[in-house]
Parts: C-alpha cells; sequence; structure tokens
C-alpha cells in the first residue's frame, strides 16, 4: 500500500516505505485523505501504531534532556463553591511543558501533566470531624462501589469541592472528580504516599495499591464507584496487573493519580486552519479541506469571548457577550489579551448528543453538524483509544494497536438516516485517549517509563537500526531548527502558558487537563512558578524573576 501524503496527525512515512507491504499487482486503496487509509489497511496499522509513539517520544525526551526546557509549573485554583475542605483546597498542581516543532504555525506543541495527588481524601473531613477513609466496599461484576466513612446528606452536608460542587439553584452540579484516576496509596492521615515499593513494617511485605477510574460520585452517601475495567493493581510483589485482582483496601485514603494531555493534532485529533502563510506560493494547503460527499456528522466548538459576572452566591462563572439582538459573539479575532477569559460551546447535530454542563457551559444543536469545518478545521471522525487487553493473562502482551471508534447510523422505513451512537472525544476518556509522542516524552523524563507497546510496525525487521539511527539525526536536526526559529520569531509567533490557554487549539486540552467546564477555567486563577520557585500571578501582571 502506497505512502500517505499531506498528513498533519502524525506520520510514518520510513515504515511505509518497506517493500515487504507492496504486493505486485495491488491497486493502493484510495480514500479522501489519501491511499492506504482505510482503519484495517497496513499503513494505517504502521501510522498509528502506539509503539511508534512510545520510540519516538523516547528519542524527544533524549534530546531534550540535553537541550532548552521549556517548563512552565503551575498551581490552578479552581473557581468554585461548595461545601468547605479542610487543609486541601480545590487547588490543582501541574506542569505545561513546551516542545518545539519546525512545521507549525506556533512553533511549539504544549503538553499538560496534572500531578498526582492534586486532591487527598485524607484531607476531606465530614461535619463532625471524621476523614474520608474507604470505610466498606461492595462490588458486582463491573464495578467497585467505595463508601467512605464519615455523615454525609443533603446540601450543605454533602461530599465537599471538588468532588461535589454546588452551583445553585436550578443550576445542574459539577462532579470534577468523575472519570478520574483514584489511588489506594495514602495509608494513614498526612503520609506520604506508598509506592509499588514501599513495605509494611508490620509485616515486612509491600503494601500494594489499586488504581481505577471513578464514574460515579454520590456526593449525599459518600459513595465512590470506581471501574473495574482498566484498573491497576500493583501487588505485594511489585508487579503491575490489570485489571486489579483485589478490590480496594479498607482504611485506606484515597488520592488522584496523574493526568497527561497534549495541544498537538495527534492527541486531539484535529487539524486547524492557520493564517501564517496566507500567500505563500510553497503550494501547501493553507486551509484544511474536505470533499462534501465524505463529511461526517460529529461534534465541534465555538470560542467565544467571556465576561466575568457573578452567579449565585461566590461563584463566578464567564458568560459570552451578545449583539444588540441577543445573539452570542464569536470570539475569531486574531489578536487579543491574553488575560481575557473564553469559554467554549460545544454544538452537537442532534438534541440527544449535546455536552452536559459537567464537561462544556453550553451545547446547543445545529442540524447538519459536522466534524469538518471547511476553512477552520478537520478531524477524521473518531478517537483512537488505547488498548490494553487484559494483560494479566499469561502470555499477554502490553499495549497494542489502539482501537476506532467511529460514528453508527440506521436507514428507517422512508430511506432518511439516523445517527445511532456517536463517539468524539467530548467526554471525559481519561487515561484512555491514546499517548502521542509528547506524552511519552513527559514519562520518561518523569522516569515514570512506561512499557514497551507490542504492535510493533510491520515490515521493519530488517531496517530497524537503519531506521532509529535516522531518527535520531533527524530528531536531533528538526529541534535545532525549532529552536532557532523560535530564537529568531519569539513571542511574535508563539505565546506562552497561561496566556494561550484560552486559544482554540489550547482550550480542548486545558477543559481536558483540568476537567472542569471552560467557563471555569479563568486567567486570574492560574498560579505561576518561575525557575527558583518564586510564586507569580501573571493576570495580576506579576512576572518571573530573572
Amino acid at each position: 500500500m502506497a505512502k500517505k501524503n499531506g498528513n498533519s496527525f502524525g506520520s510514518f512515512n520510513s515504515f511505509s516505505k518497506s517493500k515487504s507491504i507492496e504486493p505486485k499487482g495491488i491497486t493502493p486503496i484510495r480514500t479522501e485523505f489519501s491511499r492506504g487509509s482505510i482503519p484495517d489497511s497496513i499503513y494505517t496499522s504502521n501510522r498509528e501504531s502506539a509503539w511508534s509513539r512510545w520510540r519516538r517520544g523516547f528519542e524527544i525526551y533524549s534530546n531534550s534532556s540535553i537541550g532548552e526546557v521549556y517548563s512552565y509549573p503551575f498551581d490552578y485554583v479552581i473557581p468554585v463553591g461548595g461545601a468547605p475542605t479542610t487543609g486541601n483546597q480545590p487547588r490543582i498542581p501541574g506542569l505545561f511543558q513546551g516542545f518545539p516543532t519546525k512545521n507549525k504555525e506556533l512553533g511549539m506543541h504544549w503538553a499538560g501533566v496534572r500531578l498526582g495527588g492534586s486532591l487527598r481524601l485524607d484531607n476531606i473531613e465530614d461535619r463532625f470531624g471524621t476523614k474520608a477513609s474507604i470505610a466498606s466496599v461492595t462490588e458486582d461484576e463491573d464495578f467497585w462501589y467505595v463508601q467512605l466513612s464519615g455523615s454525609w446528606g443533603p446540601f450543605p452536608f454533602t461530599l465537599p469541592a471538588p468532588l461535589f460542587v454546588f452551583t445553585g439553584p436550578n443550576r445542574p452540579p459539577l462532579y470534577p472528580m468523575n472519570g478520574e484516576v483514584f489511588e489506594t496509596r495514602i495509608v494513614e492521615p498526612g503520609g506520604t504516599p506508598i509506592t509499588s515499593e514501599t513495605i509494611d513494617p508490620t509485616t515486612q511485605k509491600r503494601y500494594g495499591y489499586i488504581q481505577a477510574v471513578v464514574v460515579e460520585t454520590k456526593e449525599e452517601t459518600g459513595v465512590i464507584k470506581l471501574q473495574k475495567q482498566g484498573s491497576v493493581e500493583s501487588t505485594t510483589d511489585a508487579v503491575f496487573i490489570t485489571p486489579a485482582r483485589t478490590s480496594p483496601q479498607i482504611g485506606r485514603f484515597m488520592m488522584t493519580g496523574t493526568r497527561y494531555c497534549c495541544s498537538c493534532q495527534d492527541f486531539t485529533r484535529r487539524d486547524y486552519a492557520y493564517i501564517s502563510q496566507l500567500g505563500s506560493t510553497n503550494n501547501q494547503k493553507i486551509f484544511p479541506r474536505t470533499k462534501a460527499s465524505v463529511i461526517k456528522p460529529g461534534r465541534f466548538e465555538r470560542m467565544y469571548r467571556g465576561e466575568v459576572v457573578t452567579g449565585f452566591g461566590p461563584i463566578p462563572s464567564v458568560r459570552p457577550k451578545l449583539d444588540e439582538q441577543g445573539r452570542k459573539i464569536p470570539d475569531d479575532r486574531a489578536m487579543s489579551k491574553g488575560t481575557e477569559d473564553r469559554a467554549m460551546e460545544v454544538i452537537a447535530p442532534s438534541a440527544e448528543y449535546e455536552i452536559p454542563p459537567q464537561v462544556t457551559p453550553t451545547s446547543d444543536t445545529e442540524q447538519g453538524a459536522t466534524r469538518d469545518r471547511p476553512g477552520m478545521f478537520r478531524d477524521f471522525g473518531g478517537v483512537y483509544k488505547r488498548s490494553t487487553p487484559l494483560p494479566s493473562l499469561e502470555g499477554a502482551t502490553s499495549e497494542g494497536m489502539p482501537t476506532f471508534n467511529d460514528y453508527k447510523t440506521k436507514e428507517n422505513e422512508d430511506g432518511s438516516y439516523e445517527i445511532t451512537s456517536l463517539t468524539d472525544f467530548w467526554t471525559p476518556l481519561l487515561d484512555e485517549i491514546r499517548y502521542c509522542k509528547h506524552i511519552y516524552a513527559m514519562k520518561f523524563a518523569e522516569k515514570v517509563f512506561p512499557p514497551e507497546p507490542s504492535d510493533f510496525p510491520i515490515g521493519t525487521a530488517e531496517g530497524l537500526v537503519e531506521w532509529e539511527q535516522q531518527l535520531v539525526e533527524k530528531t536531533n536536526k528538526d529541534n535545532e531548527k525549532a529552536n532557532y526559529q523560535i530564537a529568531v520569531n519569539g513571542l511574535a509567533k508563539m505565546d506562552v502558558p497561561p496566556y494561550n490557554c484560552g486559544a482554540p487549539m489550547m482550550m480542548p486540552m486545558a477543559q481536558r487537563l483540568f476537567n472542569i467546564p471552560s467557563d471555569f477555567v479563568q486567567m486570574s486563577n492560574f498560579r505561576m512558578y518561575d525557575k527558583n520557585g518564586k510564586e507569580y500571578i501573571p493576570y495580576e501582571g506579576g512576572r518571573p524573576g530573572t
């Protein structure tokens, strides 16, 4: 199958050149985007290989470790009300990491990591001072139901923020922890989180712990529902298995795990239009274009300029500005103040696929809404998710070929078609989304060495050494060119976090990173730290120390 050209979602040209996967006399598959891009084709399997991202991520990490590092540590204070917490306010620590690139308009991809332990349940107490440890666990085939210690009831005696956020009467509450990875790594209140190697002094064996995704929070009963599928257990032998074989440990305290997101097209599956090359004569596509015959139904976002208003009680929110007719004004200006808040509205093709307020502030219906907006952006109509098919089974391998989600339709009696499922990425998938090479690089940098995926590309056995040598040389050359471009152009082409967090390329990533609606992503709540660890607030004019 022939090589695909012009792909901005990640390429694998070297692997696609193998003669072994180009049988003589077979006509390549042709689609809208290229030749050989059918999801089940050999070329697509190579292009979407998790192994390729893992290997490229290691090379980026190795290269960046000896060069300039664009790191921006932060604390983000969630601007919400709700029942107060003790000791640990809803504050999210994390880091933005820039990866220079030579072929994108802004010259930089930005990856974000939210540090584990941003919420510790040993810092949560009920009205009588009882800490929220694991009191009991019940289970069925698919879930664990964890009962937290304490006396919980109707508001204001509910679980506190950020587990549950009261947003006012006649407004839906927020559950920022739904979709989070929780870990049973806190043995005693205020203690240091255990690791896979931590020894229990009473038994002289390793503690072990459980990781699982929160799917539901019952604020009035104090029950946390955890998903068994995709859970991970660190055993007493320091071996990681999935799904976990044991239940969350009674008496432990849970904490949030680490989360990674990225703004690159490979992670978001979206290619945006750029304006810096308007009028160029290099015969490149300036705007993403998709044939009308293959445009797919789906959801897309609009960005609005916001003004801070006071809602119910202490809860600030962002509302889009309106014109004289009461219509929302899109923020499509190329230049705006970095400190200006923006809100994201998600447009759905029909009412049943509108996004709930827990994900985005507003979601409207637009007949004929598609995942492709000619002249603005395009995507491939789905999301690649990581696949870990029960690696605890004997003979099983680590992460393999990602699964592809798309939409489904059915034909009605009158000949019309109706959407029956829409599986794009506007729901909190957490760690299920396929890692890009930048996320792998961040994991390597933090000494969290991810296991080598099993979906080794086809047709590379004979030329792997040569390919890796070329990868090293290409990575060095590309980084040198990208760093030179940044040194020459500086902020003329690139803005830095948090000033760019309201940009169309960054807001979907920031929203997923914090797991809160976009109208709660406000510039005034960022606390940044310079290289000396000194805090400064960009919204108030603060700057890093020289």
